[in-house]
């Protein structure tokens, strides 16, 4: 790679790191992509914003007329693909006549069929990855009369890949915290996410998915408690009912707020081979958080209280809240004397009718 093509490189990553949407990458990529690796067409597939744009190099006039957004018809096929195959494991830049003849073998390509059959095109493929999270694909077209994409060409990509990776993550989470924050969308403080049957998250929105890495008192994501909970649904109450079988309500407390968790579980078949919880998270005022504590507990008790309903032991209790444990042992008896409770069932289920 000589001098001028690094430092157009180096000028791509920079500006990459100052787009602050999708659209703003896209069209920087138009301007300046085809410096660096030539080709004739492509395609930008967001799977975050679900967006799919076909787009061209940029030779001059308005950049709009360089793009195209329009729906992807095999959409839904394509992210299920995606999501059965742990799409986002691994990352790639690689071309499709090596995926056609077989010298490397990318099992989690969700268009593997596709670019196994295309023969119109030389094609090179880039994954769009960040924490095993799959956020997207770029695939470059060159049409069969030019040379394939050759291996400085596959440097060059290679080297983009991890900038591109880090540049949709850092879009990903200002748009999700500029949305939550603008209290004028509607729903803007609901979050919402999706898990099956294996408690594997499955969807969301952005404002949901972005609420799951919230930390709760106890120092772990507020995904992982969500899981507790529908695992604990699971083993009380196996569902093999069709449709809407049932809903569950619980406060977690964050470090920052505390969070109302709605839990519905759906079944499409009567067994619960195609069951799915669907979530429903939203921020509490602080005089609706633990209203129906006040009249009984101490803000202490009720803290304790919310570690007891998800199933934390008094070790980590007294660590949470950097108390021993025989002060966590007192507290927990003086909650049981209060309501008239002899053990953490009992007061899951007492409170559980408090909340209905």
């Amino acid at each position: 790679m000589n001098n001028q093509k690094q430092l157009r490189l180096n000028t791509l990553i920079n500006k990459s790191y100052e787009c602050f949407s999708f659209t703003d990458f896209l069209k920087l990529a138009i301007f300046k992509l085809h410096e660096l690796v030539i080709y004739d067409s492509g395609m930008f597939f967001c799977a975050i914003s679900k967006d799919c744009s076909f787009f061209k190099p940029y030779t001059g006039g308005s950049i709009e007329d360089y793009y195209k957004k329009q729906s992807f018809t095999q959409r839904e096929k394509y992210l299920a693909d995606a999501e059965e195959n742990n799409a986002g494991k691994e990352a790639y830049v690689y071309k499709s006549i090596d995926l056609r003849k077989g010298i490397i073998q990318v099992a989690n390509e969700p268009r593997k069929d596709f670019l196994k059959n295309q023969e119109d095109f030389h094609i090179v493929c880039m994954r769009i990855t960040y924490k095993d999270q799959f956020l997207g694909e770029i695939y470059l077209h060159r049409s069969k009369d030019k040379p394939d994409f050759d291996d400085e060409d596959m440097f060059v990509l290679r080297l983009l890949q991890p900038h591109i990776s880090t540049v949709f993550n850092i879009i990903h989470t200002v748009v999700a915290v500029k949305y939550t924050e603008d209290s004028s969308q509607p729903g803007a403080k609901k979050g919402m996410c999706m898990l099956d049957r294996e408690l594997s998250l499955t969807g969301g929105n952005i404002t949901g998915i972005e609420m799951l890495k919230i930390s709760t008192v106890f120092g772990s994501s507020l995904l992982y408690h969500i899981k507790e909970l529908c695992a604990d649904i699971l083993a009380d109450e196996p569902v093999k009912i069709k449709g809407y079988a049932m809903h569950r309500s619980s406060l977690l407390k964050t470090k920052d707020n505390d969070m109302r968790v709605d839990i519905l579980v759906k079944s499409e078949e009567e067994t619960d081979r195609s069951l799915q919880f669907i979530i429903i998270m939203e921020y509490c005022k602080e005089d609706r958080i633990s209203a129906e504590y006040k009249f009984k507990f101490s803000s202490r008790e009720a803290e304790i209280i919310d570690g007891l309903i998800q199933g934390k032991i008094n070790t980590q209790l007294a660590k949470a809240l950097n108390l021993s444990e025989n002060t966590i042992k007192t507290h927990i008896k003086n909650i049981y004397k209060k309501t008239g409770t002899n053990n953490r069932t009992e007061l899951t289920y007492m409170l559980m009718l408090n909340n209905k």
